[in-house]
């Protein structure tokens, strides 16, 4: 389970990077490289995402930190 420190540096990194579409990004860092999400899950926080008004990819965060660090962790990522 990752930190509050992890979740922040994860996806503010994904941010400076990413600029113009990161959701590639997303996934590659959450499924492959970090392994916090399966394929399966990552599609669901994304579906989420999209349905929620907003950025789908700040969407995905808030819904990938709730779900390790609850409120903070969504502050945090």
């Amino acid at each position: 389970m990752p930190s509050l420190l992890e979740l922040f540096l994860a996806f503010s990194g994904m941010a400076v990077m990413g600029f113009g579409g990161v959701l590639p990004w997303a996934r590659r860092m959450l499924v492959e490289q970090r392994g916090w999400l399966s394929p399966a899950e990552f599609n669901e926080a994304l579906s989420l995402g999209q349905f929620l008004p907003g950025a789908n990819i700040v969407n995905v965060s808030v819904v990938v930190g709730q779900r390790f660090r609850g409120v903070l962790g969504s502050i945090a990522s």
